[in-house]
């Protein structure tokens, strides 16, 4: 998962330099900048709730570990940079709208940023290329158990303390309900499938640090909403599912610490806030594996951001 957080150094973007345009402006360009992992991060840590529409029967339970990947639409690799969204922020040779990559854009994009103060330039920045990531995804990992309770019901929930990969770091929670509704129809008890809902909310913090001495540091917290509702059909070993929902969820992103423009005595403390929001309709499709107490699953979720899961766990009834 950290592989997909905003990782970059200060050889990737110049943060300082382009502050020189103001605190503004650099918010305006960072906000479509991050924008594709801001949002990527609350379709996948959304994902993966579920692998049966089947609640466990009282004090059964499962333990699984999961992950999901959230692809990148294209539409967000590059996104038009509108001078007339911008004070002082222009693109040298540019006269109007013109494409350039996000941090899931190319790599190899050149050009540079020009800082205009009364059509006088006063500073260059290089243009902030993608990051050199050969796989258009966000992928969220999870730890999480289930257990059943009596009535129908199963609570579910996740849990990663904070852990540290080399200068980036992260920790989630979460906590869902499942609950049976085939149970009140007797009408259809025949039918040979299950089906429940679900509502579950999730958790996730993360953060990097941006330079050596660690007082410069990016952060990134998601929290996210599912509404599902989960259909499923048991054959053997194999259970068939579906699910259709409504995720929604927001995502917070700053720059921490103080920066300083060269050759000024400027200083802007924690330049950066940013907020996203995303919401929207989801279908999904998937399949469990169930040998004895273990068991495979994988789904894929068709939304904004189309969502793969594979999932690995034990479970007892």
């Amino acid at each position: 998962m950290l592989g997909a957080f905003p990782s970059y150094s200060q050889t990737d973007i110049d943060i300082e330099h382009i502050l020189r345009a103001g605190v503004k402006d650099l918010n305006t360009y960072m906000g479509y900048y991050v924008e594709p992992a801001a949002k990527g991060f609350i379709y996948s840590s959304s994902a993966g709730w579920a692998q049966t529409a089947k609640p466990h029967e009282a004090w059964g339970f499962d333990l699984k570990f999961s992950v999901s990947g959230a692809t990148v639409p294209s539409r967000y690799e590059t996104f038009d940079f509108d001078p007339n969204e911008f004070e002082k922020l222009r693109i040298k040779g540019a006269t109007g709208t013109t494409a350039v990559p996000t941090m899931f854009g190319n790599s190899d994009h050149g050009g540079t940023f020009q800082i205009v103060e009364q059509d006088i330039v006063i500073a260059e920045a290089d243009i902030p290329p993608g990051l050199d990531i050969p796989v258009r995804y966000i992928p969220t990992p999870a730890i999480q158990g289930a257990l059943g309770l009596p009535g129908g019901t199963e609570i579910i929930g996740r849990f990663i303390p904070e852990v540290q990969f080399d200068d980036a770091k992260m920790s989630q929670w979460g906590l869902g309900f499942k609950h049976d509704i085939m149970q009140y129809f007797n009408t259809f008890s025949m039918i040979p499938v299950d089906f429940s809902v679900l509502v579950a909310y999730n958790k996730l913090e993360a953060s990097y640090y941006l330079n050596d001495n660690e007082t410069q540091l990016a952060s990134m917290d998601v929290s996210t909403w599912t509404f599902q509702g989960l259909l499923s059909k048991k054959i053997s070993i194999l259970t068939v599912y579906g699910t259709l929902g409504y995720n929604s969820g927001s995502s917070n992103y700053n720059l921490l610490g103080t920066y300083e423009i060269d050759g000024t005595s400027e200083k802007f403390v924690d330049p950066v806030n940013l907020s996203y929001d995303a919401a929207g309709l989801l279908a999904s499709l998937g399949a469990r594996l169930k040998f004895g107490p273990m068991f495979l699953n994988a789904d894929y979720t068709f939304q904004e951001f189309n969502t793969v899961n594979v999932g690995l766990g034990v479970s007892i009834r």
